[in-house]
């Protein structure tokens, strides 16, 4: 089982881990054909995945009922989405960033360090349910003030 930073995982896998969170953030399962459609994958590639995510105990899968993530999975995809959150705010607030915000956060959410974010937060009006108020349908947090 793999513990620690998010960073220890592919790039891959951990959009996979926030895409999953999101999906299943109201306790359903996330579908592998659902989430083949998010992600721009074919199923097989989803089941392909789920099994690595299963050996890292990341998520639990089940064949024709969909996969959960394990408590450290959650953890992780809740970081992970919290970073970009964090990106995208500092993007947005601090440098007046609004065309391509989000796709840059979604590049520098898989380099930047726990470390690093952690500093960054000292800069960025964070809201305190991060990362439950981000908006998959808008793509972003919702709290952000942004044109969509």
């Amino acid at each position: 089982m793999i513990h620690g930073s998010e960073n220890d995982v592919s790039e891959s896998a951990q959009m996979y881990l926030k895409e999953i969170y999101l999906l299943s953030r109201d306790g359903e399962a996330a579908r592998t054909g659902e989430l083949a459609e998010r992600l721009g994958v074919s199923p097989p590639s989803v089941t392909e995945m789920f099994g690595r995510l299963e050996e890292d105990g990341l998520l639990e899968y089940e064949k024709r009922r969909g996969a959960h993530l394990t408590d450290d999975g959650t953890d992780r995809a809740r970081r992970l989405l919290r970073k970009h959150c964090l990106i995208e705010r500092f993007l947005v607030d601090a440098l007046d960033v609004e065309a391509g915000f989000h796709d840059e956060a979604c590049e520098l959410e898989h380099v930047l360090s726990d470390d690093t974010a952690e500093r960054l937060e000292r800069f960025v009006d964070m809201p305190a349910d991060c990362p439950d108020c981000y908006d998959p349908e808008a793509q972003h947090c919702s709290r952000l003030s942004v044109a969509d």
